[in-house]
């Protein structure tokens, strides 16, 4: 009963950061430019191929409050949510079929703060199957008060909702490889059915989970438990089986779709002349005659899960083509491969680094279980496929891996019985709670002391690492007070400034080169294309995203 009380004050204390602090963000790009607006026509239209960037079942999530709790206007008119710009049918959502922007992504973002609080009670209960309750309360509290998990548990966008079903899917798999039964096997396919549909980055578990059941041991059972029948050893077959039906679950969220991979899909052109480009590089010298068979494939052959096909093939194509990507001062259009590395260093809370590393340490020590090195296979694969792939958007793309660094976290607590380093662990807790405390509301900017804190990161990482928009409020909290009435906004982001109380005008060409004798905010992704902010220090912030440059006083 004592631990259940923790458990839920440890949830409660979640609930409370994540959701006061989302309050104090603005909408960022993405939830205004595609996952809300698109769950909505996902949710009401089945017009999957509208949007193949994203699997549908976190825009199923975060729309389906809007859908139950809200009266949404949504046009009929197929041409007007199909366009080729998917940004200006989320404006055209948010400020002009609809009117009331804030509850709607108040609603949109509770559906996520469930998930998380799901994903925190699921933490829970894996690590205390693990290694008891006292090292599961410790995994949770590392959880509840991390600054990466509360800022993505508060935004209505995919990365929480893939951490928690990649998670689930993954402890359905571990019960699997216990216990192979009938139920197991169902259970760990609708969790790997769900986790599919969550992120296409889950096309990992399945070599991870194969890679997994070879380092099964064929007798993991004692004599009397295998003679009684109670458990049942994991086989290939019986892999095959959760496979399959897991592509079942996937098939299922798309109503069971049969048709051509190209058939009503967006910019087709496109598809077209990058399928063309591909069988060209395969096959230099095929035949007109080829492509246009090819072509009839794509256009006429019906086949299962064409949009998921779909989708994870663009994103070997977004991978492959790259991203601009801000790292360590510069900008390029492929990450570092020491991007993530760099990224997890500098933006997880220094005392849960200490820990991870007594925790890895406790476990190459002493001899790991099943499933201690199920958790270090799943970590591994996910943090070096990440850091090969082309596509480095910020440290939201391995939040999954956070719930399996705090039970790693949780295999510390051993050290707990020696005195002074009992003092010095817990130390460390309150250096950590601390953390997550003082960084409030602005978790997404969240940077650690080894590079000066969060006032320091743009100069380390841009995009969802520190700047996605979410900081309107802040900036009309500093306008209100210092009595400004209007400033110049240079904005990385999707929201209506007046939304949220920020009077604007838009730069005018020259203020690029040269400031008038204004007021300007300029957010941190734009910093390099205003040419004077090198020179001139910020009067202030807002957040920790947007700068303000008083141009005004200084005239």
């Amino acid at each position: 009963m004592k631990i259940k009380i923790f458990v839920i004050i440890l949830l409660s204390i979640f609930a409370v950061l994540t959701i006061s602090s989302m309050r104090q963000n603005s909408a960022t790009c993405d939830e205004i430019a595609h996952h809300i607006p698109v769950g909505y026509v996902l949710l009401n239209k089945w017009d999957f191929k509208m949007d193949t960037s994203q699997p549908p079942l976190p825009r199923y999530i975060v729309a389906l409050p809007l859908k139950l709790f809200m009266n949404i206007n949504m046009p009929d008119d197929r041409a007007l949510w199909r366009v080729q710009d998917r940004s200006i049918f989320g404006r055209d959502f948010f400020y002009k079929y609809n009117r009331d922007q804030i509850k709607m992504v108040f609603f949109a973002r509770m559906a996520v703060v469930f998930i998380g609080m799901l994903c925190g009670l699921l933490l829970f209960i894996w690590a205390k199957s693990l290694w008891g309750e006292r090292a599961a309360l410790f995994s949770l509290f590392f959880y509840a008060l991390s600054p990466n998990i509360l800022a993505h548990a508060g935004l209505a966008t995919t990365d929480m909702v893939a951490t928690f079903f990649i998670l689930l899917s993954c402890y359905s798999f571990w019960l699997f490889l216990k216990n192979a039964s009938i139920t197991n096997i169902i259970f760990a396919a609708v969790c790997l059915g769900l986790a599919e549909l969550s992120k296409y980055t889950a096309i990992l578990l399945y070599p991870i989970f194969l890679l997994s059941l070879r380092g099964v041991p064929p007798k993991t059972l004692d004599l009397a438990e295998r003679r009684a029948g109670r458990r049942s050893n994991p086989t290939i077959s019986k892999f095959l089986s959760v496979i399959f039906l897991s592509l079942i679950v996937v098939w299922a969220a798309y109503g069971f779709e049969f048709q051509p991979l190209l058939k009503d899909s967006m910019r087709l052109d496109e598809k077209l002349q990058i399928a063309h480009n591909i069988a060209k590089k395969v096959y230099p010298h095929i035949s007109p005659a080829a492509i246009d068979r090819l072509d009839d494939f794509l256009l006429k052959v019906p086949v299962p899960l064409g949009s998921h096909i779909l989708g994870i093939m663009g994103v070997f194509r977004h991978g492959y083509e790259g991203h601009s990507t801000y790292f360590l001062g510069r900008w390029s259009s492929h990450g570092d491969p020491l991007y993530f590395l760099v990224a997890f260093l500098i933006k997880t809370p220094i005392p849960l680094i200490i820990f991870l590393l007594i925790g890895i340490f406790i476990f190459l020590k002493q001899r790991s279980q099943m499933g201690e090195r199920f958790i270090f296979i799943v970590a591994a694969v996910f943090f070096v496929a990440s850091s090969l792939s082309g596509l480095k958007l910020g440290l939201r793309h391995i939040l999954p891996l956070y719930p399996f660094c705090f039970m790693i976290c949780g295999g510390a607590v051993v050290l707990l019985k020696k005195k002074y380093v009992n003092i010095l662990l817990y130390s460390l807790m309150a250096w950590y709670a601390f953390i997550s405390v003082k960084t409030w509301p602005h978790y997404l900017g969240y940077f650690n002391e080894a590079i000066g804190g969060p006032a320091n990161g743009y100069k380390y990482l841009r995009d969802s690492n520190v700047d996605w928009g979410q900081d309107l409020p802040s900036l009309s909290r500093y306008m209100e007070k210092n009595g400004i009435k209007e400033i110049a906004l240079e904005y990385f982001g999707q929201a209506d400034p007046v939304v949220y109380g920020v009077h604007y005008r838009k730069f005018m060409p020259d203020e690029f080169e040269k400031p008038h004798d204004a007021v300007y905010a300029v957010s941190a992704q734009y910093l390099e294309g205003v040419k004077w902010t090198k020179d001139h220090k910020p009067a202030a912030a807002a957040g920790y995203s947007i700068f303000i440059y008083d141009f005004a006083k200084e005239k």
